[in-house]
């Protein structure tokens, strides 16, 4: 699903960009950040279940947003960023075992931003050595588990 998202600029290192559907706005300093954070928003305000896109175009916005929207805006649709189910399943564990991230920081000897980037759900760099410092630092097992695909 493609949500139409306008993207304005008031600077060369001022980008913005809103989602009207999802209610979803973003800020950046260049304009490849920005839609990587409104993809973002878009698969976080998408979290609790799937929402069908109802714009496409400025046509199908409501007046009063629509005379809003400036004239040099650019109209992209965007798909929701994918996110990583690993660092979901961290923070649920985390939450299983009652532990904070500054308590998981320093059991696996990290530091909390260290553990808030493992439980961030667009975070794609776990490897499997600290994956199993978590499972052990929380009393879990660890699986990993491949599985074909339909074709």
């Amino acid at each position: 699903m493609k949500y139409l998202t306008i993207v304005t600029s008031s600077g060369p290192q001022a980008w913005h960009a809103l989602v009207p559907d999802l209610t979803c706005i973003a800020n950046a300093k260049s304009r490849e950040r920005l839609i990587e954070l409104a993809r973002e928003s878009i698969a976080v305000a998408l979290e609790d279940g799937p929402r069908p896109p109802q714009a496409a175009s400025l046509d199908d916005l409501a007046p009063d947003v629509r005379a809003d929207v400036p004239a040099d805006a650019e109209l992209l649709l965007l798909e929701p960023a994918p996110m990583n189910p690993v660092s979901a399943e961290i923070e649920r564990a985390l939450e299983r075992a009652g532990v904070s991230q500054a308590e998981l920081a320093r059991r696996i000897g990290s530091s909390p931003a260290g553990v808030n980037r493992l439980v961030n759900p667009f975070y794609w760099g776990h490897s499997l050595d600290l994956l199993r410092r978590v499972a052990a630092a929380l009393n879990a097992d660890l699986q990993v588990q491949l599985t074909g695909r339909a074709s």
